[in-house]
């Protein structure tokens, strides 16, 4: 069966993952287990669709800085195809991850990413399908290039997908931004945000994925409604599992598969994730 080719419009980041040994105290000099990773939600989504077998291409924008390049040397190691808009004035995008206990909190400076534009987004000759990260349409600065890519891939004729990622920005606009997607991706606080209810945004998505992390996952289209249990695993990291979840789902339905199979990949992919430290799979030896 050939690879499915996906062009992913998102964030590339480092991330600085920040694990304290002991709680944090004002005007004090906290021990700290502290780690830089490769992420950004596009870029994770990337990464693990291109482990789970598809083609994938990245469109994103970067700081002209040693960290984007770092970041841009990440993705090819993960099998990647990197389409990176290089920004002369603002940093690559970093996230500063604090873990406690297998919950995070995130600080974000998108930088770079915040300043995507349409003009860095290429040509879609090729490509089945476009996934695109709410952190892209969800700015202003960066939103006229998430709508500009949307628009794009409807008149390719590629199917589409969003994640909204971002609960508290959720607008009713939103819903108007993704109005004719293929396959919207919301964990269980976005899909609060928008309602609460998945079969109401069938008039606006033909499908939607909700993950809910431990709970499992449920598909809800026209025809009907799916479920699926999440494994049991010992989580070491959150960061990135919803991430990997919409690649789990996406490899599984572009190569043909029912709603519940897709699922099913879908929280393999996040359980696998939370399962390490950082937000992407291991890079495939060469």
């Amino acid at each position: 069966m050939r690879r499915p080719r996906v062009v992913v419009v998102g964030d590339l980041a480092v991330d600085v993952l920040v694990a304290p040994r002991e709680p944090a105290v004002r005007d004090a000099d906290v021990p700290a287990r502290i780690r830089t990773r490769a992420g950004g939600a596009g870029a994770n989504t990337a990464a693990w669709l291109a482990h789970l077998g598809a083609d994938v291409t990245l469109v994103a924008r970067v700081g002209d800085d040693p960290a984007g390049r770092a970041a841009a040397a990440e993705l090819d190691a993960c099998g990647v195809r990197p389409a990176l808009a290089v920004d002369p004035r603002e940093p690559t995008c970093t996230v500063v991850v604090l873990l406690d206990d297998g919950e995070r909190t995130m600080l974000s400076d998108r930088g770079a990413a915040g300043y995507l534009s349409p003009a860095d987004l290429p040509a879609l000759d090729g490509a089945d399908h476009l996934h695109l990260s709410g952190y892209v349409l969800l700015d202003p600065s960066s939103g006229p290039a998430g709508l500009a890519a949307l628009d794009r891939a409807r008149a390719a004729g590629l199917t589409t997908s969003v994640d909204p990622q971002a609960a508290p920005a959720l607008t009713p606009a939103f819903r108007d931004h993704v109005r004719g997607v293929d396959l919207l991706l919301p964990n269980a606080d976005e899909l609060a945000a928008m309602g609460g209810s998945a079969a109401a945004l069938l008039d606006t998505v033909g499908a939607v994925a909700v993950t809910d992390g431990p709970r499992g996952a449920r598909w809800v289209d026209a025809s009907g409604t799916w479920t699926a249990a999440a494994p049991r695993v010992d989580t070491v990291d959150p960061t990135g599992a919803g991430d990997a979840f919409d690649a789990g789902v996406l490899a599984a339905w572009l190569r043909g598969a029912e709603p519940e199979e897709a699922l099913r990949a879908g929280c393999a992919a996040g359980a696998a994730a939370v399962a390490t430290v950082g937000a992407r799979p291991a890079p495939a030896s060469r």
